[in-house]
């Protein structure tokens, strides 16, 4: 029997068949069996990882723990706090010591397992180096870094993640934000929001801050605040962020609770955010090739959302479109644009009177740009003349865009 074959026994239904090959691998330290299970962990739907998982975990004793260091250059994040558990549980001090050795001097792989230990540990013997790898790139070893500093309430990593979410530029600000996600405790919400009004990046920041507070929980405590979160994830989905995310975002809740907000003084922000929704979920779930490599699962949930909105009603809907074109009048920039894309999107063709007000009113290019693109998709580019549009913008590619509208 191949490792192929043993790797499809290990993660099969049949677990009294699974535990004694799981253990010969640990027993017999197979580095190539273990490389080949790790790389099958890509196509496991999320139960098969659980399962093996699950048979490491009662394979480990105190007489086998120890060539789990034999594997320690074969990372795998569905095992790694299996591995650490094993060590906590059945380690000695001299574990502690080559767990030290390796998070100092290891390779990354090596750092990220020994990282999991001090987490579950709680040892101070490691603050230091951990903080010298909580920024780095590898984004588990920075994980784990991370929520082992955070387990110890530890402050000067803190500080320093703090400085970089404040960063001007976007990969540092992510940097800090993604410590925040991990260290759990006492998070800076008032800097992160800051952080996410300004970045360049709304879509990933917006998918790591719901892991932060649950998106329920924020529009309950901070509806305004809350809102172009939920539209910059809606945004995400399907490109930037995983389909599988719609359970950590709870976006079927969240939209139950928006759907039923109709008085609210952001009813309009709201609409913007429900008609993305509905044109969202329904191009994924219409389309194979957004769902074609997506679990049992997901599929369902995704196909539940678009249910949900469908059972809202024409007149919903109507309401939802005549509420979305007063978001023109919003100062906000990036509330003006996802009308904008909305009204283009759904050809709302009364809101050309207020497309025109935008124009004249808004000297952005790019919401300018955004403008014309919406006039086109509702076909009212005749409202204002073609030499007139392009002579509104200095930024010579913006105005090839816009003439480019015309003439197409």
């Amino acid at each position: 029997m191949d490792n192929k074959d043993i790797v499809k026994k290990i993660s099969a239904k049949d677990e009294s068949a699974a535990l004694p090959l799981i253990r010969e691998m640990i027993d017999k330290s197979d580095v190539a069996l273990f490389r080949e299970l790790v790389g099958q962990f890509d196509y496991f739907f999320p139960f098969l990882k659980d399962n093996v998982a699950n048979r490491f975990e009662k394979s480990l004793s105190a007489d086998n723990y120890r060539n789990l260091y034999n594997f320690a250059e074969i990372y795998s994040s569905d095992l790694d706090k299996v591995f650490a558990s094993a060590f906590k549980n059945f380690g000695n001090d001299d574990d502690k010591a080559k767990m030290l050795e390796y998070l100092k001097n290891g390779t990354e792989s090596a750092k990220t397992y020994a990282a999991r230990y001090f987490e579950l540990s709680g040892d101070e013997i490691a603050v230091q180096d951990l903080i010298d790898n909580v920024f780095s790139e590898n984004e588990y070893l920075a994980d784990a870094c991370a929520a082992a500093l955070g387990n110890l309430n530890e402050q000067k990593s803190y500080a320093l993640a703090l400085d970089k979410l404040k960063s001007s530029d976007d990969f540092e600000a992510l940097a800090g934000l993604n410590f925040f996600v991990s260290y759990l405790k006492n998070p800076p919400f008032d800097d992160i929001f800051k952080a996410f009004k300004t970045t360049g990046m709304p879509e990933n920041f917006a998918g790591k801050i719901a892991y932060i507070k649950p998106l329920p929980v924020l529009l309950k405590e901070n509806i305004s605040d809350a809102l172009p979160i939920i539209d910059s994830i809606l945004i995400g989905l399907g490109e930037i962020l995983p389909l599988s995310e719609v359970f950590n975002f709870e976006l079927y809740d969240v939209l139950g609770m928006l759907s039923e907000t109709v008085n609210s003084e952001n009813l309009s922000k709201i609409a913007v955010i429900l008609l993305r929704a509905k044109s969202k979920i329904e191009m994924i779930c219409s389309n194979d090739e957004y769902t074609f490599d997506e679990d049992k699962n997901t599929i369902n949930e995704l196909k539940d959302i678009r249910s949900l909105l469908n059972s809202l009603g024409d007149a919903f809907w109507n309401t939802m479109k005549s509420e979305a074109v007063k978001e023109l009048k919003k100062e906000d920039k990036s509330d003006i644009i996802s009308a904008l894309q909305i009204i283009g999107e759904y050809e709302i063709q009364s809101a050309a009177p207020d497309i025109l007000d935008c124009i004249y009113e808004n000297g952005d290019e790019v919401v300018l740009c955004e403008a014309f693109s919406a006039l086109k998709k509702i076909n009212a580019l005749y409202l204002i003349n073609k030499d007139e549009a392009v002579n509104m913008f200095s930024n010579s590619n913006s105005a090839a865009i816009v003439e480019n509208l015309y003439n197409s």
